[in-house]
């Protein structure tokens, strides 16, 4: 083989390799949605958001005071714009750290309240507990804990199944935190839940699990490099969960502690969260995006 011919199979091999690295570049590029950021949000931080089912009310947790207040802000119709978050008029707010949950279906009472607390000041843990509202107009009840999902490790994020009987929940372990679910017979009252269950297709690290309402589709937040938190997305099949997939057209990468604390709207529209990403008005603020976008272009 000639000189020339050696120099062209080189110049062919160096070309693919270019080529090669050229398109992984192009895949890796992903154009990021432009997710909405709420009026109602401050200098402090604003995490764990939750839409009512009326789409009216959104409930989150703001620790403007020092400490995590549960606050809730309103508006007229779906397309108007955000009020001033203020706290319920209910025994929801505590002394201690409150975070926001899931609420049941507006109009139909009792209405039941889930949250995570602090409330028990020598437990030092997070539990969940659950707030009842009886009739329209009146307070959410003095909170009682979940004793059957209730530990010594922490729980947070509680997350209610459409039909009202299965409750997902975030449990800190010695691995990290996880998702499990507990189950029960009848969508009534505020207990009556099963012993929990691990869900152990979801590796550790990825928790605060919100589910569409087929229950097919789950969003959660998990661990990506550099120490931060994106939003992933995983879906159900006969063998269990599928591994969670990165949300990348949506966690953003200049974020310096990451996306997190997924929510979604009663008819799975849109998914609300938490994110530190540029454009925000100072730590953690809430966002929401349509869910068709994130489909289309996942």
């Amino acid at each position: 083989m000639n000189k020339i011919a050696v120099l062209f199979l080189v110049f062919l091999v160096v070309f693919a390799a270019i080529g090669l690295s050229l398109a992984q570049n192009a895949a890796s590029q992903v154009r990021l949605v432009k997710p909405v950021h709420l009026a109602f949000n401050t200098k402090a931080d604003e995490d764990d958001p939750f839409l009512s089912s009326s789409g009216l009310t959104l409930w989150y947790s703001c620790n403007a005071s020092g400490k995590f207040d549960i606050l809730m802000a309103q508006r007229r119709t779906t397309r108007s714009s955000w009020g001033k978050g203020e706290l319920p008029d209910s025994y929801v707010q505590t002394e201690v750290d409150d975070r926001c949950g899931c609420l049941t279906r507006d109009g139909v009472y009792p209405q039941y309240l889930y949250f995570a607390t602090l409330k028990d000041k020598d437990a030092k843990n997070f539990d969940l507990y659950v707030a009842v509202k009886q009739e329209p107009g009146k307070a959410f009840t003095e909170p009682t804990p979940l004793q059957a999902v209730n530990s010594e490790a922490d729980e947070m994020h509680p997350w209610l199944s459409a039909d009202g009987k299965q409750l997902y929940f975030s449990r800190k372990t010695k691995e990290g935190w996880r998702v499990f679910v507990c189950k029960r017979g009848q969508a009534t009252g505020a207990q009556g839940f099963d012993k929990p269950a691990l869900i152990e297709e979801l590796p550790p690290g990825f928790h605060h699990a919100v589910l569409t309402r087929d229950g097919t589709t789950m969003y959660l937040q998990g661990p990506l490099d550099g120490d931060r938190t994106g939003l992933f997305v995983a879906t159900k099949a006969s063998k269990g969960w599928s591994k969670p997939e990165a949300l990348r057209m949506l966690n953003h990468p200049e974020a310096p502690k990451g996306d997190r604390s997924p929510a979604l709207s009663a008819d799975g529209n849109f998914l609300y969260f938490a994110s530190d990403r540029p454009g925000g008005k100072g730590g953690f603020d809430i966002w929401a995006v349509p869910t068709a976008e994130l489909r289309l272009r996942r």
